[in-house]
């Protein structure tokens, strides 16, 4: 089943192939992540697609280690999804509070990944992230 959300403005959209519902946002507690109220959700062996309507309503952001970006859109001033190139493939995270159906979502845990170096990110990423992710623009 099919997970849809993005933005307000539906510049940036959203669509998640998902195979489990009950899963557990995570609400990273860096700075940034807490001022755009993000909470990510992710599930592996599964990918996802972005359609992003317009390019310069699209930021990339980076933080900490500069190993993942971060997507907003100019717009709403939301992050809707994080990426991280990995090995030449794009993995990626969800922020759930932008997901449609987010009712089966567990209550959101909070967690803090700041003492990790940027190789136990990225390893963290490769076994918890959404692989392949796919990002067209018009």
């Amino acid at each position: 089943m099919d997970i849809t959300g993005g933005c307000d403005c539906d510049n940036i959209q959203i669509t998640w192939q998902l195979t489990e519902h009950a899963l557990t946002p995570r609400a990273c507690q860096c700075d940034y992540c807490v001022s755009k109220s993000a909470a990510y959700v992710t599930q592996p062996g599964t990918g996802f697609d972005v359609s992003i309507r317009s390019g310069k309503m699209h930021k990339e952001v980076q933080h900490g280690s500069k190993t993942a970006v971060f997507h907003e859109c100019l717009n709403c001033e939301q992050v809707i999804f994080v990426t991280a190139e990995i090995d030449g493939g794009l993995y990626g995270a969800l922020n759930a509070n932008h997901l449609n159906n987010k009712e089966s979502f567990s209550r959101c845990v909070e967690l803090d990944f700041s003492s990790q170096t940027a190789l136990q990110k990225t390893e963290r990423w490769r076994k918890n992230w959404c692989q392949p992710v796919h990002i067209s623009r018009c």
